[in-house]
């Protein structure tokens, strides 16, 4: 049987359903304004959390609205209950609208609305 790794985290935060989101790497990119996050969420026997738990959690962890933290991406690991994220944390709504994809900002407004 595997058993998970010790994740090293640079912040943690608890989902509402238990789960468990891990920051493992940030990078903070002062040319665009942003802060590039690579995150781990544990949610062993819980499906995916929604992108809505997840920007809520990310905005709380760095003290921004929702708004301005956009997930780029989910990938999740099939029957171990351990997906991997990438996130973008703005400085301002413009730069979301500036930086962003057309089909990244489609997604990050269903986000926002709590989808």
């Amino acid at each position: 049987m595997n058993e998970m790794k010790e994740i090293k985290a640079l912040k943690t935060a608890t989902l509402p359903d238990g789960s468990i989101l891990h920051v493992v790497r940030e990078r903070v990119n002062d040319v665009i304004k942003r802060i590039e996050v690579f995150a781990m969420i544990t949610h062993v026997g819980k499906g995916t959390p929604p992108r809505s738990v997840i920007m809520d959690a990310l905005a709380s962890l760095y003290g921004k609205s929702r708004e301005v933290v956009v997930i780029r991406n989910i990938k999740s690991e099939y029957g171990i209950g351990l997906s991997r994220v990438r996130a973008h944390i703005y400085d301002s709504i413009e730069k979301v609208k500036a930086f962003e994809p057309e089909y990244i900002l489609k997604r990050h407004e269903k986000g926002v609305k709590g989808g």
